[in-house]
């Protein structure tokens, strides 16, 4: 019984050992683009949504902006540009500029 309870304090040792290296690296980016109704805002979030490091998304009509939280290290900025603009859509990357207010 013993070795049984050894062995598994050392497996679940190793596990927790494994998933502790395991840190997300998320950030954000907006992307300026040009919707031009509901249903495009629809289909950036259906398709935009499942990309893959894509954590959350808020695609917005009235501001035209799409912003992306996303796992930096499943994915790129770039990356995710392309899939905008697959989707038909430009997507330019929203830069804030040294004073505080946005470009």
């Amino acid at each position: 019984m013993k070795k049984l309870a050894l062995t598994f304090a050392i497996v679940l040792l190793a596990v927790s050992t494994a998933f502790a290296g395991t840190k997300k690296d998320i950030r954000t980016v907006t992307f300026d683009t040009f919707l031009h109704c509901k249903e495009c805002v629809r289909k950036v979030q259906e398709n935009i949504a499942f990309e893959k490091g894509v954590k959350d998304l808020e695609v917005s009509l009235e501001k035209q902006k799409i912003t992306i939280d996303y796992d930096a290290r499943k994915t790129s900025v770039e990356t995710l540009k392309k899939s905008i603009e697959k989707l038909g859509y430009k997507a330019i990357e929203h830069k804030e500029v040294k004073d505080g207010s946005k470009d």
